[in-house]
């Protein structure tokens, strides 16, 4: 029945879920000629048999379209359609959720398509949204998705250049965890490296690939099973096509092991090619079609997979009317368990064939689902995702495409265990995968900063994260006015933070503290120090602990002798809050309306009237919570739509007619886990209306508050202990849990360790293993490089601090100088050790003349120290 869409010109065809019901559906289409009308078809295929939906759902493409295909362009579950109309026209029709589409082309301002071909809908930048790639004689062209209904054109800004192109396929070709492209064209073949910061740079000379005379159709898939991505690249002329084989190193090499199979199809114009499964045996076979140079001769070929790098013909199982194809298209039609074909032939007709045996194997089907709000990570069908299958001997790898991904299972009847990697770089493993396994994005913590654990008398348990401050080549978007370049400070984090002393006892005399780097990030730490504060136990010792911009810090103690809880305290919804804020008690104000993006929510005030004591001088705010940040890449993304702007919490009070007005404008934010905010009221309240409104957007968990004199005359010592012992070791990775539920900070075992490590591996020259006590000594560029699962054991002589007087006791600080670069992959040099920072840096990625020291000692540092080669 599908054949009966026949016209003189190529037929467009593009298949997806879009009703959300399990069902794939089938959009044909053509541009018309030859006589024959144009035409636009939504087709609901179901035991074999195409029911016409189009009038139903609303398609009206009055011109037909030439090419089409779905993809969730607004990251709303539901797939989307875009074509290439017959009138030369991009459109872009919006699937409203209930099986009906809407036209949204105008205002995507994606009309304009350059004469392209065909059309690519690929996250190329990582920013968890689908950018559109079109291809065709005119060249490439880039619109960047801004997630707000509108594309921005940004051809140069990506770097992709000029220069008609026939095909293109995607995937993470070099093993960085970024998705490079493969276009085909007049030219020959072309491999695109994704360097990152949205610029893709031309790699093909030092690729290996090599091609004479016009490139055809593409095919990017593991075809080998050692878990590289190989390249199909086909003759657009009739010359033989070409395997090339992945070395993992970014290069490939022509793999000759299959050519007997590919010269059957010399004197073939290859127009599509894809590799498929087709028989469930756990190995990529390969389906090509295009024109015969020689009439009468067969145009389309069915060539499978043998298992040591050859090939076999099986085009006999295709149908001998089959001359010829245009196009391409991969679909379980009949949910059978095995995959179908749609082919266009050369005359306008399409081909519907079903796989009958294919499913005698079984197969998993993997559908992934990434998360629609408090993430904003992935594009909601994780397209370009990196998945990998197991079924005992059996070990697969694939590309997510939108649709769902088919592997199938030899000889097994099920799979042990399925890894997801996700477009944002994050693993997720699934154990005992199901035939049909809907997989949903797993939010978690890959980025943060190091670790501090301290001995507490009876074993380590973890007390803060350290070095917060430090952002290094992380993009700031709208915290930097909305340019999505503008990358954070390059100074290095120095802080104080607070240690209770219940939470660090001696042991033998010494301190212990162990600092680890547990998550996708590399560590600089170049001083550390504990400080001993011996106090009246009548009073209670504090630090300021919000995020400042890197810089020099001075040790202020605040001392508390009566803290005063707040009158009231209520939301913007008048919701009472004073019993989350009563005490630290990992009970947190938690009624936040997420928005897409972690990190940001719907604004939430906090309004507290603080009583007569905010009024008297020397009074403080003293506010305790927990942030949830965002990443680079939510950075980059933010900057690129138009309607969320960060807000940082501000401090508003009434004025003498009964209206908030602003006295601070950014108060800051806690500096990471369970931080303590120190906010000066003086001078704040034009009136003896002591009501504050504190104001932000930002994702912030507020625990505790209170306002308070600073008792500046109680006594006080101070000791400062330096490390007596610093030895650097592998030692893994601490369970992760929420503490104190849902809302609360992500926490960690110390106890409860794994040796595996979740992450893509960081390349460069970390400090190697033993004593590096002299790099934590003074801050002189002179530090330990930690990678993730490293561990530095601190000791501190406890002897050092003298005994405590009758009616006190020991708090601690915990001081850090030192840099955290995490490995987003928008992260500038993120994925790597280098360059490395310095504190005289004026910007990370360096300002131009900057550079690390390269004087004798620091050069004999790295020469000594750094010498733990690691790659990715």
């Amino acid at each position: 029945s599908a054949g009966k869409y026949t016209t003189a010109t190529a037929v467009a065809v593009a298949a997806g879920d879009v009703r959300g019901d399990g069902h794939e559906q089938l959009f044909v289409a053509s541009a018309g000629g030859g006589g024959q009308s144009a035409f636009a078809r939504l087709l609901a295929v179901q035991g074999g048999f195409a029911n016409d939906v189009t009038a139903r759902a609303g398609l009206a493409l009055a011109a037909g379209a030439s090419f089409a295909t779905f993809a969730d362009v607004d990251n709303d579950g539901w797939l989307d359609l875009f074509a290439i109309g017959g009138d030369g026209r991009g459109h872009l029709l919006r699937n409203r959720g209930d099986g009906t589409f809407e036209d949204l082309s105008a205002k995507a301002g994606i009309t304009d398509v350059g004469g392209a071909r065909k059309a690519l809908f690929v996250d190329l930048d990582h920013v968890g949204d689908l950018d559109l790639l079109l291809v065709g004689g005119c060249g490439r062209r880039v619109y960047r998705n801004n997630l707000d209904g509108t594309f921005t054109e940004a051809t140069a800004a990506f770097g992709l250049g000029s220069g008609a192109t026939y095909d293109v396929g995607f995937g993470d070709l070099d093993g960085d965890g970024r998705i490079d492209l493969v276009t085909t064209g007049a030219s020959g073949v072309m491999i695109w490296h994704n360097g990152g910061a949205q610029r893709f740079s031309d790699v093909t000379a030092a690729s290996g690939v090599t091609s004479s005379g016009g490139t055809g159709a593409v095919a990017v898939g593991d075809y080998d099973n050692d878990g590289r991505l190989d390249l199909f690249v086909g003759s657009a002329t009739g010359g033989a096509p070409t395997l090339w084989r992945n070395k993992g190193d970014g290069t490939f090499s022509r793999d000759e092991r299959g050519s007997d199979a590919l010269r059957r199809l010399a004197g073939v114009s290859i127009l599509a090619a894809e590799l498929v499964d087709y028989d469930n045996d756990g190995r990529l076979d390969l389906v090509v079609a295009g024109k015969r140079r020689a009439s009468g001769a067969r145009g389309v070929f069915l060539l499978h997979n043998e298992g040591d790098g050859r090939f076999s013909d099986r085009s006999a199982l295709l149908p001998a009317s089959l001359m010829g194809g245009t196009a391409i298209t991969v679909v379980d039609v009949d949910q059978d368990g095995d995959e179908d074909l749609v082919i266009a032939d050369p005359g306008g007709a399409l081909h519907l064939l079903r796989n009958d045996g294919g499913n005698r194997r079984m197969a998993v089907r993997v559908q992934l689902k990434g998360l629609r709000t408090g993430s904003g990570k992935n594009n909601d069908f994780g397209v370009g995702a990196r998945l990998e299958l197991r079924a005992g001997d059996i070990y697969q790898t694939r590309v997510a495409t939108g649709r769902p991904t088919h592997f199938g299972l030899g000889p097994h009847l099920k799979a042990d265990v399925l890894r997801v990697e996700w477009p944002n770089g994050v693993p997720q493993m699934v154990y005992l995968p199901g035939t049909d396994a809907d997989v949903v994005e797993l939010e978690t913590l890959k980025g943060s900063c190091a670790f501090a654990y301290t001995w507490d008398g009876t074993r380590f348990q973890f007390v803060t994260d350290v070095m917060w401050r430090s952002a290094l080549g992380m993009p700031m978007g709208l915290m930097a006015g909305g340019a999505s370049t503008a990358f954070a400070p390059a100074g290095a984090s120095q802080e104080y933070l607070r240690i209770p002393g219940s939470a660090l006892k001696p042991k033998d005399g010494r301190y212990l503290l162990q600092l680890t780097e547990e998550l996708w990030e590399t560590a600089y730490a170049d001083e550390v120090k504990l400080i001993a504060v011996d106090h009246p136990d009548s009073v209670e010792v504090f630090v300021d602990e919000r995020f400042v911009p890197p810089g020099p810090v001075t040790m202020r103690l605040f001392q508390v002798a009566r803290p005063q809880l707040p009158q009231s305290a209520v939301d913007e919804r008048g919701a009472d809050l004073r019993p989350a804020l009563r005490a630290t008690d990992d009970i947190y104000v938690s009624n936040l309306t997420p928005t897409r993006y972690q990190g940001v929510v719907e604004p939430h005030d906090l309004v507290m009237d603080l009583g007569e004591q905010a009024g008297q001088p020397g009074t403080y705010l003293f506010l305790r919570g927990w942030i949830y940040p965002t990443d680079a890449s939510i950075n980059v993304a933010l900057s690129q739509q138009s309607a969320l702007r960060v807000s940082p919490p501000s401090l508003e009070v009434r004025d003498a007619s009964g209206r908030w007005t602003r006295a601070v404008a950014s108060l800051g934010f806690p500096s990471g886990k369970n931080k303590t905010m120190v906010i000066d009221l003086a001078g704040k309240f034009p009136t003896k209306d002591h009501h504050v409104r504190i104001r932000t957007n930002m994702q912030i968990y507020w625990d505790q508050a209170f306002v308070a004199g600073d008792v500046a005359g109680s006594p006080v010592k101070v000791t400062t202990l330096a490390p007596l012992r610093a030895d650097l070791h592998a030692r893994g990775y601490s369970r992760m849990y929420r503490k104190g539920g849902r809302y609360g900070p992500y926490w960690f075992a110390y106890d409860d360790v794994s040796t595996t490590s979740p992450w893509r591996g960081i390349e460069g020259a970390f400090t190697r293993f033993g004593d590096v006590r002299a790099l934590l000594e003074r801050a002189d560029d002179m530090y330990v490089i930690m990678a993730p699962g490293d561990e530095t054991t601190l000791a501190f002589d406890a002897s050092s601090a003298t005994a405590l007087p009758a009616g006190w006791r020991r708090d601690f600080l915990l001081y850090t100088d030192g840099w955290i670069k995490d490995s987003d992959l928008n992260t500038a040099f993120g994925t790597t050790v280098g360059p490395l920072p310095f504190h005289g840096a004026r910007s990370y990625p360096y300002a131009p003349g900057d550079s690390y020291p390269t004087d004798a000692a620091h050069q004999r540092y790295q020469r000594e120290y750094n010498t733990r080669a690691l790659r990715r």
